[in-house]
């Protein structure tokens, strides 16, 4: 036979590869003893061979453009390996990779990942044979390292498939079959063992994968010993869940790291306006001390002057002014414009991988624009309409999300109140982080609601009313925001994805679910934070505004609502339940409560079951009764007990001394109320869950042996304490 193949019949089998998106084959045949041995057959045997090996390679194109179902792959991997066998049968010189790689690649569209895995690697050991030869041509060891290559990459691209495929289950089953909360019998060791392996795959990581690991990191932090032992055995800085807290706090600054590497990628191939802040030093505004070094733009606030310096917090808070700038994603991520900074995020933790228009850092292109490669566009969660935009192809025929200038399509403002930021619609995040804001750019907010004219474009983006509680607080703190009808203002803009069909009461501003918009002018209120959590957790810290910040949204808040409900009972008992929600539910909490019961009637006290209502409930009160009454509620209370949730965010607004009695977790990330109770001078009583591997995200959580005479001397404690202080309000 002859060590090449025909110039027609190759053309052919290109063709069928081409549509089969599989690497462009070339192929070769060494003058070897293993080819020697069809040489002895007449060229019309080699015709027919050759004819007979294509019809094969058809069936696998055409299996492969099949729609394969789950019911069905089983069915056309028997076909695909029918088809395969008989290639082989057909033309068995082991120069030849087509069958090899046709048939990985409908192995992998199958979802079945080892046998894929296995045909690519000998299909690239046959690609590699003719650069063993000798005297080979220069050209031809040129294509056939290309292909190589290329084999090489197809086999990554389906290892990373598999892994992927693996994450995906595992947060299936969490979201569906758990409701959201991990598997009893899995541990985030699992999944993240696969993130692991994911990250070693290209050369490049993938900015939403390492987020993906710091997320798991930290759901790691709460593992019991013996599982820490097991993961990772030889590993002792396993045993020390500070150290992994660290180790999770790198990965999420990594993260973001390669996040802005891929958006100023995105920026140059017109994902969005503007263009990178050409100062090196400080280029990019990414929260924590950073951003401060743009305070000069800035109206820093007054610290608490009345402690002395070494007393107050040493951080920065100021409301800071940025021009021509975008606001895109479900975080309200502040982006450049015109090469006005390049990307703000309030904190490291904002997930810039899921908020700007990225690419994928693992599609390496063979094009550089300023000594760097050129990535494939990624469109978020698969969303071909994120930020307004549509699929087009980029230079190299790719698919590409492409935005249009927002400035030309009408979509900008003339001015901006931002104060929406990081989770803004979780119920924790808004109360400590959105009221705050609220609070200290009332003032402006309000002189924007006064303007009479209803086409200026100056208007306060707000996170979405359709969570009632947002429009609670709005009607509570600025009622100017909703005329003598109750419809909301049109300078009031709602930001986020709509949770339901419908754009809420007095809606203006319909977001996607990657909104963007352009201003001219943005204020938002931003702050260093603690690099470290409070002791004792002595870890990286998460989400903690300064003190005077709360300080002041709390005497707003309160101010804005009449006194606690009078009751003949001096001593009010809150316990906020978790058993409708679908994480960290408390398995002792009947026997906790009929212990809570029993201390209440022996002190003369009032026990309350506060769990939050579903908003479909006929019986649900208003949105701005429904905050008056939590506000109330937990104003009048003398001990608070919960699991560590949102509900025990409403401790911002207890009286100063109240008795806070957390049932959490020993971990940095999880000083968030211990953080607001320190900062409100309330009595903080910490008593630490069983450790469990799904920490955060377990369906269920244990009280430690002894837990509930825990609990009860502690309340027990809050409410002797309450009767030895002065009475009244104390703020």
């Amino acid at each position: 036979m002859n060590s090449f193949m025909s110039g027609a019949i190759l053309a052919i089998i290109c063709q069928l590869f081409v549509l089969s998106s599989v690497p462009s084959p070339l192929v070769y045949a060494r003058e070897d003893a293993s080819n020697q041995q069809h040489a002895a057959g007449t060229s019309d045997n080699v015709d027919q061979m050759v004819n007979e090996y294509m019809t094969h390679l058809e069936t696998l194109v055409q299996l492969l453009h099949a729609d394969i179902q789950t019911q069905k792959g089983s069915d056309i991997i028997a076909r695909g390996r029918e088809a395969f066998d008989k290639a082989l049968s057909a033309f068995p010189d082991e120069t030849v990779v087509h069958a090899h790689a046709l048939f990985a690649k409908l192995c992998v569209k199958a979802g079945v990942y080892d046998e894929a895995t296995s045909l690519f690697d000998e299909a690239i050991r046959r690609a590699s044979l003719p650069l063993e030869a000798e005297n080979s041509d220069p050209s031809t060891l040129a294509d056939t390292q290309s292909l190589v290559d290329e084999l090489y990459l197809e086999r990554s691209r389906s290892h990373n498939q598999y892994i992927g495929s693996k994450v995906l289950q595992w947060h299936a089953a969490n979201d569906q079959g758990y409701k959201g909360g991990i598997p009893p019998e899995t541990s985030p060791w699992y999944p993240l063992s696969y993130v692991e392996l994911q990250l070693g795959i290209f050369p490049f990581p993938h900015p939403q994968t390492l987020f993906e690991k710091a997320t798991l990191i930290t759901l790691t932090l709460d593992s019991p010993e013996e599982e820490i032992q097991k993961a990772k055995p030889d590993d002792e800085d396993a045993m020390n869940a500070t150290s992994r807290a660290w180790e999770a706090y790198k990965t999420y600054q990594e993260s973001q790291s390669v996040a802005f590497v891929a958006y100023s990628h995105g920026k140059k191939r017109y994902l969005a306006g503007g263009q990178p802040c050409g100062d090196e030093d400080y280029g990019l505004v990414v929260g924590g001390t950073a951003w401060s070094k743009h305070a000069w733009k800035s109206s820093p606030f007054s610290y608490d002057k009345t402690k002395d310096a070494g007393q107050r917090d040493d951080l920065y808070m100021g409301i800071i002014t940025f021009q021509n700038v975008l606001i895109s994603g479900r975080d309200a991520v502040i982006s450049g414009y015109q090469g006005n900074c390049n990307v703000f995020a309030r904190h490291s933790y904002v997930n810039l991988s899921n908020n700007i228009p990225l690419v994928t850092a693992w599609e390496i292109m063979d094009v550089t624009i300023e000594d760097n490669p050129m990535w494939m566009t990624y469109i978020p969660e698969g969303d071909t309409s994120s930020f307004g935009g549509s699929v087009g192809k980029d230079s190299n025929g790719n698919d590409a999300l492409l935005i249009p200038n927002p400035r030309s399509n009408n979509a900008g403002f003339d001015s901006a109140i931002l104060l929406c930021g990081y989770a803004s619609d979780n119920y924790f995040h808004f109360i400590t982080e959105v009221l705050p804001s609220l609070v200290v750019m009332r003032n402006r907010i309000k002189d924007i609601l006064k303007q009479q004219q209803t086409g200026a474009k100056d208007v306060v983006v707000v996170p979405n009313l359709q969570n009632e509680f947002v429009e609670g607080f709005l009607r509570l703190l600025l009622p100017e925001a909703f005329d003598d009808e109750g419809k909301l203002s049109p300078k009031i803009v709602q930001w986020g994805p709509w949770k339901n069909s419908g754009g809420g009461s007095g809606a203006t501003y319909s977001s996607s679910t990657h909104p963007i918009a352009y201003t001219k002018r943005l204020a938002t209120v931003m702050w260093d934070q603690p690099k470290v959590a409070p002791s004792p957790l002595n870890g990286p810290a998460h989400c903690l505004t300064p003190k005077p910040l709360i300080q002041a949204m709390r005497r707003v808040v309160l101010k804005s609502v009449d006194s606690p409900p009078t009751s003949d009972m001096s001593k009010r008992i809150i316990y906020c339940s978790r058993s409708s929600s679908s994480t960290r539910k408390l398995a002792e909490e009947e026997e906790l409560l009929s212990r809570l019961r029993a201390i209440a009637s022996k002190e003369g006290a009032e026990l309350i079951v506060f769990e939050k209502q579903a908003a479909s409930d006929a019986t649900a009160p208003s949105p701005l009764a429904a905050v008056i009454n939590a506000i109330q509620l937990f104003q009048s209370a003398t001990v608070v007990v919960g699991v560590h949730g949102a509900s025990l965010a409403n401790i911002a607004f207890s009286r100063i001394g109240t008795t806070i009695v957390e049932l959490g977790q020993g971990i940095p990330q999880a000083g968030h109320y211990l953080h607001l109770a320190q900062s409100l001078e309330l009595k903080y009583v910490g008593i630490r869950l069983r450790p469990n591997s799904r920490s955060f995200g377990a369906t269920e959580v244990s009280l430690p042996e002894g837990g509930v005479d825990k609990i009860a001397n502690a309340v027990m404690e809050g409410l002797k304490r309450a009767e030895r202080m002065d009475g009244g309000d104390e703020l």
